[in-house]
């Protein structure tokens, strides 16, 4: 998300205005982190509507120019004959439509109704953008952790150890095959238990066996899981009833007498890890007060904004809109038309306004 929002705005041949595929990248960045860059990008979109920027970023080691982002969005402006803060807000309004339709592919896919589900928000541009995301989604809302900027590398820290080890095999699935593909899942099972002693853990782990399997004359394979002890029992009537039975419990049918391969074999090992434990946040002892209040737009429209500092915010505390939240790792911007509250864990819990 971070690099997308460093995508860089031009205008095409036809002069119709285009949200990347170039980004500035992190060097030299947006114009408005004050390191050489001078191409206007997402992240200048949002300096330039004032929704970023007032607070120190980074734990003081970014500062956001907001001149430098008009001054980067003054030519497009200029060749629009628009004023800088619409053509930010239509920069905006082009990257959250790139963002719609990959996701809304995914929603169409998976058959899920979006008015049911919340839109997890974090990395350091996830909460700036997720809002206005979730709106054209039509989401049940958005959740934003206490620390966003650094999610992934706490999922990362309390992970468990887990690793895939694959082999492509392309067999058909007969008797004089199933020693082949048992000594490959023994091979399998080896190196998994090696990697897992690499790591320093002690103890065997939890291993998951499968198969990628198909009809003959399919081009696509099925995922079939494998009970561990068949690799020291191979069988081959066990293995075509793992295949047979997984292919009718997706497609709703089954050919018991056709051809069977053996396409890919998988191993799984898994290993638990020590977990920390998570202290909840005292409860809001008042009410919240903004830390300072700034003109900005939203949709191009100008809005007295107040700015809430992250590490004043409490469990119970609710938040107006629109509102700017600052914090180091990110800032999560709140238009109009939207309720937030905070859960227990700390979470801001943002809901739209149906009425």
């Amino acid at each position: 998300m971070t690099a997308f929002t460093h995508a860089v705005q031009r205008l095409d041949g036809h002069g119709v205005l285009q949200v990347g595929p170039k980004s500035a990248g992190s060097t030299p960045g947006p114009a408005c982190y004050g390191r050489g860059g001078v191409a206007p990008t997402i992240t200048d979109a949002m300096a330039v509507q004032n929704l970023i920027g007032h607070l120190p970023l980074g734990y003081g080691a970014v500062s956001v120019d907001h001149a430098a982002a008009r001054a980067a969005f003054a030519p497009l402006a200029e060749r629009l004959d628009s004023p800088v803060e619409l053509v930010a807000a239509d920069v905006l309004a082009i990257a959250v439509s790139g963002m719609f339709a990959e996701v809304s592919g995914l929603i169409s896919r998976f058959a899920i109704d979006p008015r049911e589900f919340h839109l997890f928000a974090f990395g350091g541009a996830g909460p700036v953008l997720a809002c206005f995301l979730a709106r054209e989604l039509d989401l049940k809302g958005i959740v934003v952790p206490p620390a966003p900027g650094v999610v992934s590398a706490f999922g990362g820290l309390i992970a468990d150890l887990k690793n895939d080890f694959i082999a492509t095999l392309y067999r058909e699935a007969t008797a004089e095959a199933m020693e082949e593909v048992a000594g490959v899942f023994g091979t399998l099972v080896g190196r998994a238990r090696a990697w897992l002693e690499q790591q320093g853990h002690q103890g065997p782990g939890a291993l998951r066996l499968s198969a990628d399997m198909r009809y003959a004359g399919q081009s696509f394979e099925i995922e079939t899981p494998i009970e561990s002890t068949w690799v020291d029992f191979p069988d081959l009537d066990t293995l075509r009833s793992a295949f047979h039975g997984e292919h009718a419990r997706i497609y709703g049918h089954a050919d018991t007498e056709g051809a069977v391969q053996v396409v890919n074999l998988r191993v799984v090992i898994m290993a638990a890890t020590p977990k920390p434990s998570l202290v909840k946040p005292d409860g809001a002892t008042g009410p919240l007060q903004p830390t300072l209040t700034v003109a900005a737009h939203f949709d191009g429209r100008p809005h007295q904004v107040p700015v809430f500092v992250r590490g004043d915010i409490r469990p119970g505390h609710r938040l107006p809109s629109p509102a700017i939240i600052a914090q180091d790792d990110t800032t999560t911007v709140i238009p109009p038309g939207f309720a937030t509250e905070v859960d227990r864990f700390g979470n801001l819990v943002i809901t739209r306004d149906r009425r």
